[in-house]
């Protein structure tokens, strides 16, 4: 396995217990883990997942051209911990634009760090989950989907495209690959898919408790609309990207702005090191 930076426990508001995680994961992750299973309601428990720079850009792609590199600069690290997340949900959930921009990508555990791969098994085992990959959700009003990519040819791996009236029009007619379900949702009020309506289709029809929220940050911004985020992971890289008039770049949360008295706040949970990369945590709507 290679060696990746150490994780050192800087701050943690409730201390895990370190058999929350197999010893591999706990060992890497230095702790344990504790998510609740599924939000009162009518939604799963949602977590989210980014990486950014200091200066809070998450991208340095723009939307149309090709990927343009990984902020952060590909920190193993924040890839063993992104797989620990993948591994606890039974959902992981990503925008259209992220199928196109990273191509090639597979949302499960193993892809982000193959030396975990039987570490992340055996914590889905541990929990109870019949499959060792979490569903891959993929949010497209539109249904504009390239159905050659990865994503809907990895064995075992189930995908769903949640859509609305006119992505499901558009995709009615394609030859969708074995294991890949199309399902349609109200729209929300700007056209796009209604996060409650498809967290709710998730709930019934899936049997999703935890679902893991990785963006983009219009989807993110559409789930702080909607009141439906519970937790946000967040690794702050040491780089500062910059921006221009003609090379905006994308921070955590796009397409939505809050009102002062509005803003969701958050209270930290828990503050890991890695090196130069933090790894924070923070529970969403608690405290100011």
């Amino acid at each position: 396995m290679r060696v990746i930076d150490a994780i050192h426990t800087l701050y943690e508001r409730v201390p895990a217990p370190a058999n929350s995680l197999p010893p591999a994961l706990a060992s890497a992750y230095d702790g344990g883990l504790v998510v609740p299973n599924r939000q009162s309601g009518d939604r799963p428990y949602v977590l989210v997942n980014f990486i950014e720079t200091l200066d809070g850009v998450i991208s340095y792609t723009q939307p149309g051209e090709p990927f343009q590199g990984t902020v952060g600069g590909k920190s193993d690290t924040d890839h063993m911990v992104m797989g620990i997340l993948r591994a606890r949900a039974d959902a992981v959930i990503f925008g259209a634009g992220s199928l196109r921009e990273d191509k090639g990508h597979i949302h499960t555990p193993a892809f982000v760090s193959p030396p975990h791969a039987d570490a992340y098994a055996a914590y889905r085992g541990s929990l109870g989950y019949g499959s060792t990959l979490p569903i891959s959700v993929v949010m497209s009003a539109s249904g504009q989907i390239d159905l050659s990519e990865r994503t809907f040819h990895t064995p075992d791996l189930r995908v769903v495209i949640v859509t609305t009236s006119t992505g499901e029009g558009r995709l009615r007619g394609e030859a969708l690959p074995p294991g890949v379900d199309v399902r349609l949702v109200a729209s929300a009020g700007d056209g796009t898919v209604d996060v409650r309506a498809m967290l709710r289709l998730l709930v019934d029809d899936y049997g999703v408790r935890v679902a893991l929220n990785e963006g983009g940050p219009l989807v993110l911004a559409s789930f702080l609309a909607a009141d439906a985020v519970d937790e946000v992971f967040l690794t702050l890289a040491p780089q500062l990207a910059g921006r221009t008039v003609e090379t905006p770049r994308r921070s955590l949360v796009e397409g939505v702005a809050f009102a002062p008295k509005l803003a969701p706040n958050a209270q930290l949970l828990s503050v890991k090191q890695a090196g130069n990369h933090l790894f924070l945590r923070y529970a969403i709507g608690i405290g100011a």
